[in-house]
């Protein structure tokens, strides 16, 4: 069998070099987008890269030749399998130009949607190619069939887990977003709607009035409050509430740049009994900063997704972002100030209706 790989501009271009070279029994064994190698490819556009083959497989051995029949029909059905793979790629150079226009523009229009709702470019780019290699010439892309196939793959990212009974829960994330509110939240529910025993430490030392604020929210709820500002203390806190069903540990917030703090915290997580980890993150961050954030703290090794300030924002590609680049499970969306009423748990079906800006 002659396997020859061919490295063109377009699939049509490729076509002909492969009837032209092998003959019109070849059949595609891969295609796929590369970069040339060296430097030259980093500033040229991307080539299509395709493997083909031809030729009849080698005769059985004897010892085949007696299910010899078997082995025919599976290699003719292999090969038929193949042979439409080509079909199918072939079939969308016969498509009509007007046809084919039409489906870039609305392709167009859905990467715009993406982008104004801050979609990491990345991902807009991957889903929207996934969907033309996989519906290319069987059928014609229209603004409904693309929206259809695009909530279905926005809904696959999307990870939702339920609440856990999790004795410890730890909050972590960037300056800003809204951690003690949250953290408040949550202890209000706990212990008003589950009558769960709840205790609070803050390891927020840094941020003035931190602590008081939170002693606030303790006092109103009657929870206790205790207040640590060293890992040896943060042990000590955790003996002293030892009698709680639920201990929420508040931290302070880490600039996304200032990796030295984001070690520091660390050192106080890093003997803390099985825990969840929740990393805070605000709906009206932007994607860009969001990547920094997601790759900066993945040291302190969360494990859930709080994301918050849904209210504060029309543009809600953070709620793909945030799964995405971090590969964590969203848990509760914040959706306002008051506590404990505005946060509820993620729902997949919410979270992909606003990141297509679908949501009433």
């Amino acid at each position: 069998m002659k396997v020859r790989r061919y490295y063109v501009q377009d699939m049509k271009e490729g076509m002909l070099r492969i009837r032209k070279e092998l003959g019109p029994e070849a059949v595609i064994i891969q295609s796929r987008k590369v970069r040339r190698r060296g430097l030259r490819g980093l500033f040229s556009p991307r080539q299509v890269e395709i493997t083909a083959a031809v030729g009849s497989p080698q005769s059985p051995e004897p010892a085949e030749q007696a299910n010899g029949t078997g082995l025919q029909e599976k290699i003719q059905k292999e090969i038929g399998e193949v042979r439409m793979m080509v079909n199918r790629l072939l079939s969308r150079d016969h498509m009509p130009k007007e046809s084919r226009n039409q489906e870039e523009e609305e392709l167009e229009k859905w990467r715009l949607l993406l982008q104004q709702q801050d979609v990491f470019s990345e991902l807009i780019e991957k889903l929207l190619e996934e969907i033309k290699a996989e519906f290319c010439g069987e059928v014609q892309l229209t603004k409904e069939i693309i929206g259809l196939v695009l909530r279905q793959k926005i809904r696959k990212i999307l990870k939702v887990e339920p609440e856990k009974s999790a004795a410890i829960q730890v909050f972590v994330g960037p300056t800003g977003v809204g951690k003690t509110t949250t953290l408040a939240k949550l202890a209000a529910r706990y212990a008003f709607y589950h009558s769960e025993r709840v205790g609070i430490i803050t390891i927020d030392h840094y941020r003035i009035g931190a602590v008081e604020q939170l002693r606030t929210y303790a006092d109103i709820a009657s929870l206790p409050l205790e207040v640590a500002v060293s890992p040896g203390e943060l042990n000590r806190a955790l003996e002293k509430l030892s009698g709680c069903q639920r201990i929420l540990i508040d931290t302070a917030g880490r600039s996304t740049l200032n990796i030295p703090h984001i070690q520091e915290l660390g050192g106080y997580l890093q003997n803390l009994p099985p825990a969840e980890i929740f990393m805070v993150v605000s709906a009206t961050t932007k994607a860009r900063d969001l990547n920094l954030i997601c790759e900066n703290f993945r040291s302190i090794k969360c494990n859930r997704l709080i994301i918050t300030k849904i209210d504060e924002t029309d543009a809600h590609g953070a709620l793909l972002n945030s799964v995405y680049l971090s590969g964590l499970p969203v848990i509760y969306l914040a959706t306002g100030q008051n506590v404990p009423e505005d946060l509820c748990l993620a729902d997949i079906e919410k979270m992909s209706a606003l990141i297509l800006g679908e949501a009433e």
